[in-house]
């Protein structure tokens, strides 16, 4: 009865929290409902899984390239999440690959497990494993720098993004999560390895993921930034308030180690909702932002 009762309840947030993401960007996010555009399908763990893979046309395979794996929201789509954000455009510039993975399906939602090893988990899928993989895959095709692999996501692709910086520390450089949470198991089982850099965005008024977590399934953000700064040995914050250029009031915290660099950095949008938020920082966009982050993080 207690299993059935959990699952139905997941079943209610991950409908919850899809509303909610096909709200805004509806006409972004339809475009990848009915299959993934150029995705590539690969099997792993009994399973056809897809990616959607973006390679800048200045790649020539002569140097070695960061990889950013970018995550959609729970019933979303690879291709849904490559139109929700501007990270193409970012990488043409920067010369990236990005990698729009596709999760698998529960009761024909797609979703990522990003709770591995607990009754809250919405299914048994392989979702860390999956990833490492899809790394050794792609960087057996393409020149890429494997100290510099990142991951961010929306919503439940958030959710995964942080879950990969707690259980694949070893080959993720970096995480982003947008409008995600890190799962309670986490503040018990995640052992990063590595100093992985976190750079968490969410807004004090997300329905889905509210800021404050959810009983029994996710942590708070402000649980989630006491774990960070904890294990990256913060001795000191420094946090400031600003208003964008779209007008979002943000709060910017920013953690500093003992030798004075920073894994650690929060904004916190105020009276913010379950968006991938239409940020103007110095007039960068969200994946401008995030890609920011990333290429400052210098791991130990």
């Amino acid at each position: 009865m207690k299993k059935a009762y959990i699952l139905t309840i997941l079943s209610l947030l991950i409908l919850f929290s899809c509303s909610l993401e096909f709200t805004k960007e509806k006409d972004n996010w339809d475009k990848g409902i009915i299959s993934n555009e150029n995705a590539i399908i690969i099997e792993y763990d009994g399973l056809d899984r897809e990616y959607i893979l973006h390679v800048p046309s200045s790649y020539s395979g002569n140097l070695p390239v960061p990889l950013v794996f970018n995550f959609h929201g729970g019933s979303g789509t690879a291709t849904g999440q490559r139109y929700l954000s501007k990270m193409d455009q970012v990488a043409d510039t920067a010369g990236f690959i990005v990698a729009y993975p596709q999760g698998s399906y529960l009761n024909g939602i797609s979703y990522w497990n990003s709770m591995i090893a607990t009754e809250g988990s919405k299914g048994t899928t392989d979702d860390i494993g999956f990833i490492s993989f899809l790394i050794d895959d792609i960087s057996s095709n393409y020149n890429i720098d494997l100290e510099k692999v990142y991951a961010c996501g929306y919503s439940n692709g958030g959710d995964i993004s942080i879950s990969l910086a707690c259980y694949l520390s070893s080959r993720i450089s970096a995480a982003a999560p947008v409008s995600g949470l890190m799962s309670l198991e986490s503040d018990s089982l995640c052992q990063p390895q590595e100093s992985t850099g976190i750079f968490l965005i969410n807004g004090t008024a997300d329905n889905s993921r509210p800021y404050n977590g959810i009983n029994d399934y996710y942590l708070s953000v402000d649980s989630a930034l006491h774990y960070w700064s904890n294990h990256h040995q913060s001795d000191s914050t420094n946090i400031k308030n600003f208003v964008d250029g779209n007008n979002n009031n943000i709060d910017h915290y920013e953690y500093f180690g003992l030798n004075d660099l920073s894994y650690l950095e929060h904004y916190k949008i105020i009276n913010g909702g379950h968006d991938w938020f239409n940020l103007s920082v110095n007039g960068k966009n969200i994946d401008q932002v995030i890609w920011q982050f990333f290429s400052n993080t210098r791991n130990n």
